[in-house]
Protein backbone atom coordinates (compact mmCIF):
# COMPACT_ATOMS: atom_id res chain seq x y z
CA UNK A 1 0.00 0.00 0.00
CA UNK A 2 1.39 3.22 -0.78
CA UNK A 3 3.04 5.32 1.77
CA UNK A 4 0.54 8.48 1.75
CA UNK A 5 -0.65 10.49 3.50
CA UNK A 6 -4.77 9.78 2.85
CA UNK A 7 -7.19 12.87 3.32
CA UNK A 8 -11.23 11.65 3.43
CA UNK A 9 -13.71 13.53 1.40
CA UNK A 10 -17.25 12.70 0.00
CA UNK A 11 -17.27 12.35 -3.85
CA UNK A 12 -20.73 13.32 -5.85
CA UNK A 13 -19.04 11.19 -8.49
CA UNK A 14 -17.45 7.85 -8.98
CA UNK A 15 -14.05 9.25 -11.01
CA UNK A 16 -11.04 9.86 -9.62
CA UNK A 17 -8.59 12.72 -10.73
CA UNK A 18 -4.95 12.34 -10.64
CA UNK A 19 -2.29 14.84 -10.91
CA UNK A 20 1.58 14.44 -12.40
CA UNK A 21 3.03 17.35 -10.52
CA UNK A 22 5.62 19.06 -12.47
CA UNK A 23 5.07 20.41 -15.72
CA UNK A 24 1.03 20.13 -14.76
CA UNK A 25 0.73 21.91 -11.58
CA UNK A 26 3.99 23.49 -11.10
CA UNK A 27 3.93 27.04 -12.86
CA UNK A 28 7.76 26.68 -14.10
CA UNK A 29 10.22 23.84 -15.14
CA UNK A 30 13.41 25.14 -15.28
CA UNK A 31 15.07 25.49 -12.03
CA UNK A 32 19.10 25.25 -13.09
CA UNK A 33 19.66 28.95 -13.48
CA UNK A 34 18.32 29.85 -9.61
CA UNK A 35 20.38 26.89 -8.45
CA UNK A 36 23.54 27.69 -10.45
CA UNK A 37 22.80 31.31 -9.06
CA UNK A 38 23.68 29.54 -5.43
CA UNK A 39 26.38 27.13 -6.30
CA UNK A 40 28.32 28.82 -8.92
CA UNK A 41 30.55 27.06 -11.10
CA UNK A 42 30.10 26.15 -14.77
CA UNK A 43 26.61 26.05 -15.62
CA UNK A 44 26.20 23.45 -18.22
CA UNK A 45 28.10 21.00 -15.46
CA UNK A 46 25.58 21.78 -12.27
CA UNK A 47 22.80 21.73 -15.02
CA UNK A 48 23.85 18.01 -16.15
CA UNK A 49 24.17 16.88 -12.73
CA UNK A 50 21.43 18.60 -11.34
CA UNK A 51 19.27 16.63 -14.04
CA UNK A 52 21.15 13.52 -13.98
CA UNK A 53 21.08 12.91 -10.13
CA UNK A 54 17.65 13.83 -10.02
CA UNK A 55 16.45 10.31 -11.61
CA UNK A 56 18.57 8.86 -9.05
CA UNK A 57 16.91 11.15 -5.96
CA UNK A 58 13.16 10.76 -7.09
CA UNK A 59 13.81 6.82 -7.13
CA UNK A 60 15.02 7.03 -3.65
CA UNK A 61 18.17 5.64 -4.80
CA UNK A 62 20.19 8.26 -3.31
CA UNK A 63 19.68 10.82 0.02
CA UNK A 64 18.83 14.03 -0.69
CA UNK A 65 22.55 14.87 1.14
CA UNK A 66 24.15 12.91 -1.39
CA UNK A 67 21.99 14.74 -4.17
CA UNK A 68 23.23 18.38 -3.15
CA UNK A 69 26.53 17.65 -2.38
CA UNK A 70 26.91 15.90 -6.30
CA UNK A 71 25.16 19.43 -7.73
CA UNK A 72 27.51 21.44 -4.68
CA UNK A 73 30.86 19.37 -6.32
CA UNK A 74 29.89 20.52 -9.60
CA UNK A 75 29.12 23.90 -8.72
CA UNK A 76 32.15 25.98 -7.07
CA UNK A 77 30.92 25.04 -3.37
CA UNK A 78 32.65 21.88 -3.70
CA UNK A 79 31.91 20.29 -0.11
CA UNK A 80 28.21 21.88 0.96
CA UNK A 81 27.68 22.77 4.98
CA UNK A 82 24.59 21.15 6.39
CA UNK A 83 23.10 24.74 6.69
CA UNK A 84 24.26 24.72 2.93
CA UNK A 85 21.85 21.89 2.10
CA UNK A 86 18.83 22.97 4.10
CA UNK A 87 19.07 26.04 2.35
CA UNK A 88 19.20 24.69 -1.14
CA UNK A 89 16.43 22.32 -0.07
CA UNK A 90 14.54 24.90 0.67
CA UNK A 91 15.25 27.10 -2.10
CA UNK A 92 14.25 24.31 -4.72
CA UNK A 93 11.04 23.43 -2.88
CA UNK A 94 9.65 26.99 -3.22
CA UNK A 95 10.79 26.83 -6.84
CA UNK A 96 9.21 23.65 -7.81
CA UNK A 97 6.54 24.63 -5.64
CA UNK A 98 4.59 27.35 -7.44
CA UNK A 99 1.34 26.45 -8.93
CA UNK A 100 0.24 27.60 -12.07
CA UNK A 101 -2.65 30.25 -11.80
CA UNK A 102 -4.67 27.94 -13.88
CA UNK A 103 -3.94 24.71 -12.44
CA UNK A 104 -4.62 25.90 -9.21
CA UNK A 105 -8.21 26.81 -10.77
CA UNK A 106 -8.92 23.71 -11.87
CA UNK A 107 -8.38 22.03 -8.54
CA UNK A 108 -10.48 24.39 -7.00
CA UNK A 109 -12.92 23.58 -9.42
CA UNK A 110 -12.94 19.79 -8.76
CA UNK A 111 -12.57 20.52 -4.93
CA UNK A 112 -15.86 22.54 -5.10
CA UNK A 113 -17.57 19.80 -7.02
CA UNK A 114 -16.32 17.03 -4.01
CA UNK A 115 -14.41 15.86 -7.21
CA UNK A 116 -11.46 12.99 -5.60
CA UNK A 117 -8.41 13.73 -6.62
CA UNK A 118 -4.72 13.00 -5.93
CA UNK A 119 -1.56 13.40 -6.94
CA UNK A 120 0.87 11.01 -8.69
CA UNK A 121 4.22 12.22 -8.74
CA UNK A 122 8.07 11.32 -9.68
CA UNK A 123 10.22 13.16 -7.04
CA UNK A 124 11.85 13.22 -3.72
CA UNK A 125 10.49 12.35 -0.02
CA UNK A 126 11.58 15.86 1.09
CA UNK A 127 9.47 17.84 -1.45
CA UNK A 128 6.75 15.37 -0.99
CA UNK A 129 6.43 16.52 2.34
CA UNK A 130 6.63 20.04 1.55
CA UNK A 131 3.82 19.59 -1.02
CA UNK A 132 1.76 17.96 1.77
CA UNK A 133 1.98 20.94 3.78
CA UNK A 134 0.54 23.16 0.74
CA UNK A 135 -2.63 24.94 1.24
CA UNK A 136 -3.47 24.01 -2.31
CA UNK A 137 -3.12 20.16 -1.48
CA UNK A 138 -6.11 20.45 1.51
CA UNK A 139 -8.96 18.78 -1.30
CA UNK A 140 -6.64 15.89 -2.36
CA UNK A 141 -7.15 12.29 -1.04
CA UNK A 142 -3.62 11.49 -0.87
CA UNK A 143 -0.01 11.83 -2.86
CA UNK A 144 2.19 8.90 -4.02
CA UNK A 145 5.60 10.05 -4.42
CA UNK A 146 8.01 7.97 -6.43
CA UNK A 147 10.68 8.69 -3.84
CA UNK A 148 8.89 6.69 -0.99
CA UNK A 149 7.47 3.92 -3.32
CA UNK A 150 11.41 3.43 -4.85
CA UNK A 151 9.56 3.36 -8.10
CA UNK A 152 8.78 5.89 -10.65
CA UNK A 153 6.47 6.44 -13.84
CA UNK A 154 6.53 5.20 -16.63
CA UNK A 155 6.60 1.78 -14.37
CA UNK A 156 3.71 0.09 -14.38
CA UNK A 157 4.00 -0.77 -10.44
CA UNK A 158 3.47 2.88 -9.70
CA UNK A 159 0.60 2.85 -11.44
CA UNK A 160 -0.75 -0.44 -9.63
CA UNK A 161 -0.05 1.18 -6.49
CA UNK A 162 -2.02 3.95 -7.61
CA UNK A 163 -5.40 2.23 -8.11
CA UNK A 164 -4.63 0.04 -4.52
CA UNK A 165 -4.52 3.02 -2.67
CA UNK A 166 -7.97 4.21 -4.74
CA UNK A 167 -9.31 1.14 -3.67
CA UNK A 168 -8.30 1.66 -0.65
CA UNK A 169 -10.23 5.12 -0.46
CA UNK A 170 -13.16 3.96 -1.89
CA UNK A 171 -13.73 0.83 -0.14
CA UNK A 172 -13.68 -1.17 -3.40
CA UNK A 173 -11.93 -1.92 -6.17
CA UNK A 174 -10.64 0.29 -8.38
CA UNK A 175 -11.95 0.63 -11.81
CA UNK A 176 -8.80 1.99 -14.31
CA UNK A 177 -11.58 3.54 -16.95
CA UNK A 178 -12.88 5.67 -14.40
CA UNK A 179 -9.09 7.12 -13.31
CA UNK A 180 -8.57 10.29 -15.51
CA UNK A 181 -4.80 11.11 -15.18
CA UNK A 182 -2.94 13.94 -16.68
CA UNK A 183 0.95 14.16 -17.45
CA UNK A 184 3.19 16.55 -19.24
CA UNK A 185 5.45 13.06 -20.57
CA UNK A 186 3.56 10.92 -23.04
CA UNK A 187 5.35 7.87 -21.88
CA UNK A 188 3.89 7.93 -18.62
CA UNK A 189 0.53 8.59 -20.63
CA UNK A 190 1.05 5.37 -22.75
CA UNK A 191 2.31 3.35 -19.97
CA UNK A 192 -0.95 4.43 -17.42
CA UNK A 193 -3.02 3.23 -20.48
CA UNK A 194 -1.77 -0.48 -20.54
CA UNK A 195 -3.68 -0.38 -17.31
CA UNK A 196 -6.59 0.47 -18.53
CA UNK A 197 -6.32 4.28 -17.03
CA UNK A 198 -8.06 6.96 -18.80
CA UNK A 199 -4.94 8.73 -19.41
CA UNK A 200 -4.03 12.14 -20.86
CA UNK A 201 -1.36 14.46 -21.87
CA UNK A 202 -0.69 17.99 -20.68
CA UNK A 203 1.60 20.45 -22.19
CA UNK A 204 4.32 21.39 -19.88
CA UNK A 205 2.90 24.26 -18.35
CA UNK A 206 6.63 25.61 -18.73
CA UNK A 207 8.17 24.53 -21.92
CA UNK A 208 11.52 25.97 -21.43
CA UNK A 209 12.77 22.65 -21.14
CA UNK A 210 11.22 20.60 -23.57
CA UNK A 211 9.12 17.18 -22.91
CA UNK A 212 9.11 14.10 -24.43
CA UNK A 213 6.51 14.94 -27.24
CA UNK A 214 7.41 16.97 -30.59
CA UNK A 215 4.20 18.12 -31.14
CA UNK A 216 3.00 20.16 -28.40
CA UNK A 217 -0.80 21.39 -28.52
CA UNK A 218 -0.81 25.37 -28.75
CA UNK A 219 -3.01 25.16 -25.59
CA UNK A 220 -2.84 25.16 -21.96
CA UNK A 221 -3.05 22.05 -20.35
CA UNK A 222 -5.78 23.27 -17.55
CA UNK A 223 -7.72 24.09 -20.91
CA UNK A 224 -7.36 20.65 -22.45
CA UNK A 225 -8.56 19.06 -19.12
CA UNK A 226 -11.40 21.06 -18.75
CA UNK A 227 -12.71 19.80 -22.02
CA UNK A 228 -11.99 16.19 -21.75
CA UNK A 229 -13.43 15.82 -17.87
CA UNK A 230 -16.60 17.88 -19.32
CA UNK A 231 -16.70 15.05 -21.93
CA UNK A 232 -16.43 12.36 -18.93
CA UNK A 233 -19.20 14.16 -16.58
CA UNK A 234 -16.72 15.48 -14.04
CA UNK A 235 -18.52 18.05 -12.72
CA UNK A 236 -16.56 21.47 -12.75
CA UNK A 237 -19.33 24.69 -12.93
Amino acid sequence: MASARRRSQDSVTQFTVVFDFGGVLAAHHNPVPVVHAEVGGEYESVREVYWRERVKLDGGEISVVEYWRAVCEAGAIGEPTAEEIEALIDLDNRYWGQIAKGSRELIHDLARNSVRIALLSNTNAPFGEYVRQQEWFEPFEFAIISAEEKVQKPDLEIFEILLDAIAHETGGVAKPRNVIFFDDLQSNVDAARKLGIDAHYWPRNDRTVASDTAAEPDRPGWEIAREILTERGVPLG
